[in-house]
């Protein structure tokens, strides 16, 4: 990630959240379970953050809502797009932290290829179209 020309690691986003209740980091593509782990053991993200915005952060998975637990004031968790996390990984983070808010969205699976080429070749999205 860049901020102002800077490059910032893993290790600098708990240093970016001192000041921040409200972090952003999404399109990160580099962003990992190994750098929400330092975000949410840091005291600040551990006792000030409160929402957390990882859309199109396509290496975070499950893990990554495990290291959120620790944060004792988030109230809100933006993942969409974050190809790697399940629904299993967010059922189970509500059940650990019910009044965090997650948002996330789960692209419709694509229908396989009809066999024996007589079949229409379009999903349904492209039939509405």
């Amino acid at each position: 990630m860049t901020a102002g020309g800077w490059r910032i690691d893993s290790f600098g986003i708990a240093l970016i959240l001192f000041t921040s209740l409200f972090q952003s980091l999404s399109h990160c593509e580099l962003i990992t379970d190994d750098g929400i782990l330092h975000l949410s053991n840091s005291t600040c993200g551990h006792e000030r953050l409160q929402v957390l915005e990882l859309d199109n952060c396509l290496l975070i998975t499950d893990v990554t809502l495990e290291h959120l637990e620790n944060c004792h004031n988030l109230e809100r968790i933006e993942l969409y797009d974050c190809q790697q996390v399940t629904r299993a990984g967010i059922k189970r983070i509500r059940a650990h932290r019910p009044h965090v808010k997650v948002h996330a969205y789960f692209a419709p699976v694509t229908p396989p290829p009809s066999v024996g080429g007589s079949g229409q070749r379009l999903c349904r999205c492209c039939i509405i179209l």
